[in-house]
């Protein structure tokens, strides 16, 4: 059975890395899809893509934020790649200025100065030790919507459960609906017609569209649904792995076939029922939007 996620969830890491001491966050909440969002440290340069496709490599739903802070005071130099790339230009144009080249103190105050000769690569791959950090902020983060969705899962399965107790509740009842509701409006069509017409029609004609009406308060095929659609959410459940998007259709469907058994019966005890059924039904909504 595959794990089943919760989209909530956080993940830390610092420590040292090629561009100095860093701290590093990655949070998660509720999305129809996958939406990454960065806010970097500008000696992060460069790493965008390489973060982006990361985190779209381990995750598969949810709105993502990550941040990237440099914990380092001002006076540490940028990483040794940077530093280099500024050099080379710097010497370069001194010799061709005929000029004396670069000091080191030159160099540093070109590549943090902000000006765009000094900026990393449009894109290059993570250096080791930050990579291993960002994997352990993503591990962290894999754990805690891990944990949130079991939980979602334990609470999910009790309102199930309780949806399919009032179902049964509602089953019971029906079958002796159909009898009580005919018997009735037989009575009151027979009242209508000796009152209202001077030759009623013979009794079996009455009997005839009085069944036909009757029926459609019929919702055997409306149980049968729902029950359908509740076993294949115990088995999407039970399978695990990323079902948000199929619960949510098959929610959809829980409901209208509930509305529809409400409609139809006339009946004072299955329409609480069916208000207590549509309250299961929104509160397995609710954790269902917190699921992968």
């Amino acid at each position: 059975m595959a794990t089943i996620a919760s989209m909530t969830g956080a993940g830390f890491a610092a420590g040292d890395s090629e561009i100095g001491p860093v701290r590093m966050e990655v949070r998660s909440v509720n999305g129809r899809g996958l939406s990454v969002k960065l806010r970097l440290s500008a000696a992060c340069s460069g790493y965008d893509a390489a973060i982006d496709e990361r985190v779209r490599a381990r995750l598969g739903r949810g709105s993502v934020l990550v941040v990237v802070e440099r914990t380092a005071s001002p006076t540490v130099l940028p990483d040794r790649e940077t530093l280099r790339t500024v050099a080379a230009e710097m010497r370069e144009l001194a010799a061709e200025l005929q000029l004396d080249p670069p000091t080191l103190v030159e160099v540093v105050q070109a590549a943090t100065g902000g000006n765009s000769r000094s900026e990393a690569p449009t894109s290059r791959p993570l250096p080791p030790q930050f990579a291993a950090l960002f994997d352990e902020a993503i591990a962290q983060l894999l754990e805690h919507r891990q944990k949130e969705g079991a939980g979602t899962l334990t609470a999910i399965n009790e309102q199930l459960d309780e949806f399919v107790r009032l179902t049964e509740v509602a089953a019971k009842r029906a079958p002796s609906l159909i009898d009580e509701y005919r018997e009735r409006l037989l009575q009151r069509v027979q009242e209508f017609v000796a009152s209202n017409l001077p030759s009623p029609p013979p009794a079996v004609d009455l009997v005839r569209e009085v069944a036909i009406y009757s029926d459609r308060v019929d919702v055997a095929e409306e149980f049968q649904r729902l029950r359908a659609h509740t076993d294949e959410v115990k088995s999407l459940l039970q399978k695990g792995g990323e079902v948000g998007r199929r619960l949510e259709f098959l929610l959809q469907e829980l409901l209208r076939e509930t509305n529809t058994l409400g409609s139809k019966s006339p009946d004072t005890e299955v329409a609480h029922t069916v208000v207590a059924m549509k309250s299961c039904i929104a509160t397995i909504k609710e954790q269902v939007a917190n699921l992968e």
